[in-house]
This record gives C-alpha cells, sequence and structure tokens, in this order.
C-alpha cells in the first residue's frame, strides 16, 4: 500500500497527461523530491478550467501535496506554472525533442525513485529546448549526460583495435555483433563523447546522428532491465529530416 504523504510544496515537470472522466485526468510528473508520480488533476468549468498548464514538459509547483495510503494518486490545492513555454508551443522540432525527453523519462524511471539530480538535467534540456537556436543535438546530448549522471558511462577503450561499443554490457570489442546491439566507429567514440564533461565536439551526418541515438537509447534500455518503445522518437526524427 503506498505510504500518506504531506508537502507543502513540490517543483514538478509533466510527463504525460492521460484523459480520465467527468473532466479528470491522471497526470504522470516528475517531482524533484518525489521522483515520477501520478495525479489527480480535476480541469475545472468555465473561467475556472484550466487545461492548457498541463502538457508534456510543463513546469510547474505543487501546492499543499497529500495522499492518504489507500488512495494512490496524489492530490493537490494548487499548482503554479514556474515558466511558460512560447516558442516550443510555435516549433514542431521544439514540440518533438521536448515530447521524447518527457517520454523518455516517464517510462526509465520507476514509480516515488527520487533523483533530484536527474530533475535538475531534465528541467535544464528543456529550458534549452526553449531557448536555444539549434535544438537537433539536446536530445542526445541529455542522453549522455544522463548516462555519465547514473554512473552507467562506458570507460574509453584501451584495447588497440577494440573500438566497438556493445551496447549491452558497456566493453568495447574488435568486431561487430548483432548490429543492433553494438556500435562501430566513429558512433561509438562520440557515444562516449557524449557522456563526457567537455561534451559534443563533432559533427555528424543526420544518419550518423539518427544510429548514434538510437544506440543510445538501446543502451539506456538494456542498462536499466528494459525500456518499452518511445512511440515519439519516429515523429522526431521525422521533423528533423
Amino acid at each position: 500500500m503506498a505510504e500518506s504523504l504531506s508537502l507543502d510544496r513540490e517543483p514538478c515537470i509533466v510527463l504525460s497527461v492521460v484523459p480520465y472522466n467527468d473532466g479528470r485526468r491522471v497526470v504522470r510528473v516528475l517531482g524533484e523530491t518525489l521522483g515520477a508520480v501520478a495525479l489527480w488533476v480535476t480541469e475545472g468549468r468555465g473561467k475556472n478550467r484550466q487545461v492548457g498548464k498541463w502538457h508534456p514538459g510543463a513546469m510547474l509547483e505543487l501546492r499543499g501535496v497529500t495522499r492518504k495510503g489507500s488512495e494512490g494518486l496524489l492530490r493537490f490545492k494548487e499548482a503554479r506554472r514556474t515558466h511558460i513555454p512560447v516558442a516550443m508551443f510555435h516549433d514542431v522540432r521544439r514540440s518533438a525533442v521536448a515530447f521524447f525527453l518527457c517520454e523518455l523519462v516517464g517510462k526509465l524511471f520507476p514509480e516515488e525513485t527520487a533523483h533530484p539530480e536527474v530533475y535538475t538535467l531534465f528541467q535544464t534540456s528543456l529550458m534549452r529546448v526553449e531557448e536555444e537556436e539549434q535544438v537537433g543535438w539536446i536530445h542526445a546530448e541529455f542522453m549522455g549526460q544522463l548516462i555519465a549522471l547514473m554512473g552507467l558511462a562506458p570507460a574509453r577503450p584501451t584495447s588497440a583495435g577494440a573500438d566497438v561499443l556493445d551496447l549491452q554490457s558497456g566493453e568495447w570489442k574488435h568486431a561487430m555483433g548483432t548490429a543492433e546491439d553494438h556500435l562501430p566507429p566513429p558512433l561509438s567514440q562520440w557515444f562516449v563523447d557524449l557522456t563526457g564533461e567537455t561534451g559534443r565536439h563533432f559533427t555528424a551526418s543526420f544518419s550518423d546522428r539518427k544510429e548514434l541515438i538510437k544506440g543510445q537509447v538501446r543502451y539506456l534500455g538494456h542498462q536499466f532491465g528494459g525500456l518499452r518503445e518511445i512511440k515519439s522518437y519516429d515523429v522526431l526524427e521525422q521533423v528533423f529530416e
């Protein structure tokens, strides 16, 4: 049974929204201290109807958060925006990146597992989506930083000629195995570069970037013990073609 809780304030980012009934929705958010949790959200009626703030990537502050142990979903007294995105709503590329990040985070982390450092990285990446002129690499850089943050970054190869990254084990090999579970050079080197402190200092074709990102997603899936299909990924790549 879920534990009861009571919080005065909780910063959060909306991950997904599912309509329920009678003007209510089940909204999953990533809370700064709570981790991923589900909320009951009542849309309201007439001039009090508040639907616009509940979208993937929305940054909010919840006030008066409560849950009785037997209820399961959290309830709150008030939700205030802490940032209003503008560019994200008017640019399909920005929207696609934001939706991908939200779906990825929502499917990687189990309920109520707090990762404040992941919350900060997630929030920073969404602000980059809103503010930076070019957004085509933000999701790849986010995944690289996330891999490093979770202590999952593969070490750089130490054996000459071992330049193929095994996405299941994180080890380096001398030859390709199953294509979908191995990343060849130079993609393997770029993969490691994105987990480092210096970040990206390389350029890649659209097709190479696509394979690199697919490799990152598969790697995260293996390291987290399985990852459901990221449905927004196909849309993401289509808008950047």
